[in-house]
């Protein structure tokens, strides 16, 4: 079973670190949000729209973005070009407008060219716009999947192990990142991360996962002190 019956609540605006051992259910969690994955029972709502009724690809529409544990880039793109993939549930394009490439497929691309380039600048990605993903550095890579995930103009932003890969100075920059991130653009994020430093940095709740069942929830320093959770990570003694 990968999930049994979690139950917990991500106050807006702000950051939910959603940690566990290996294979506690994090990211079929948020399979479950995304739709990716449909549970035999339960309920997850967003902001008050029960997102079990809704498909896969009406998500992005309600205002959830994520990134992937693995990389989920097109590699011959350019990094500008895979962040405005992020946009592409806003397009107003159709099929016939974008064959004929008219004057107003032109402008509406344009428009998400610079909205992409403007993004990529907060991330400080500027200088690959005309780049390739395929060849960039790992650490590049997860910001360019942020960038996208941004283009979305998300309410609430699922976060799968963005640090993984990064080194030690990476992930302190990129703590600092989301908690810019959060005020600028008045994000929820809800954080998979095994970098415990700074997810209990930044989360001002943390939500803990073993073999699919809550097992603690609350303010970092708190849960940081459960026996439950020091267990689940180091063992009983």
């Amino acid at each position: 079973m990968a999930l049994d019956g979690p139950s917990f609540t991500v106050p807006e605006r702000t950051v939910c670190g959603l940690i566990g051992p290996n294979g506690a259910g994090k990211t079929t969690m948020f399979n479950c949000v995304t739709r990716l994955v449909h549970p035999q029972e339960g309920s997850i709502r967003f902001d008050g729209t029960e997102l079990l009724e809704k498909q896969a690809h009406e998500i992005a529409h309600l205002g959830i973005a994520r990134t992937f544990q693995n990389l989920a880039l097109v590699p011959s793109l350019t990094v500008r070009e895979n962040v405005m993939i992020g946009a592409h549930h806003r397009a107003k394009a159709g099929f016939v407008g974008s064959m004929l490439w008219s004057p107003g497929v032109r402008r509406e691309e344009r428009e998400l060219a610079e909205e992409a380039d403007e993004i990529l600048g907060r991330l400080a990605l500027g200088q690959y716009s005309d780049s390739p993903a395929h060849g960039l550095a790992y650490g590049t890579l997860k910001r360019v999947e942020i960038a996208r995930a941004l283009m979305q103009h998300p309410k609430l932003m699922l976060l799968d192990e963005p640090a993984a890969g990064l080194t030690h100075g990476e992930v302190d920059e990129l703590g600092d990142t989301l908690e810019r991130l959060r005020d600028e653009f008045g994000l929820t994020l809800l954080l998979v991360e095994h970098h415990m430093g700074m997810v209990m940095r930044v989360s001002q709740q943390v939500v803990v996962l073993d073999f699919g069942r809550l097992i603690a929830s609350g303010p970092p320093s708190e849960v940081q002190q459960n026996p439950k959770v020091i267990e689940a990570y180091l063992g009983a003694s």
